[in-house]
């Protein structure tokens, strides 16, 4: 795990150009450390309960 490999997955993981999988990937680490490198960053990892951004399932057909 270089820094400049971490710093690059976690910019554009931050951008929305990669998924998390493919960041952590990028930087050379599993899941569980890439969602560590995020929080000490204050980059959410996961969706927030109450974020409406994205598609609703309700009533979906």
């Amino acid at each position: 795990m270089t820094i400049h490999g971490v710093d690059t997955a976690l910019t554009l993981f931050a951008a929305g150009t990669l998924t998390r999988t493919q960041a952590a990937r990028k930087a050379g680490v599993d899941l569980d450390r890439f969602d560590e490198l995020c929080a000490k960053r204050g980059i959410v990892t996961t969706p927030s309960p109450t974020d409406s951004s994205g598609p609703s399932h309700v009533n979906a057909d």
